[in-house]
């Protein structure tokens, strides 16, 4: 996976407009072989159980996955 199409996941899990279902899930809990890719990942793991739950999301959570997209797309 590139870092756009890694941005582009997270992205479209922002707007509530991912491919499929399962696309988020996908991606949190699929190791990337590419190391940058990989790193963002993580930290979008560990942001999950704050943005992906019933009830309101964590807005310190959704700030940082726009902080990720931001530097993803800078790359």
């Amino acid at each position: 996976m590139s870092v756009d199409d890694a941005a582009g996941i997270i992205e479209r899990f922002l707007t509530d407009s991912s491919l499929y279902p399962q696309e988020w899930n996908d991606f949190v809990d699929t190791p990337q072989q590419n190391g940058v890719v990989e790193g963002y990942r993580k930290r979008c793991y560990q942001l999950d159980p704050l943005v992906n739950r019933p009830g309101g999301q964590d807005p310190g959570a959704l700030a940082e996955l726009r902080r990720i997209v931001n530097e993803l797309q800078s790359r």
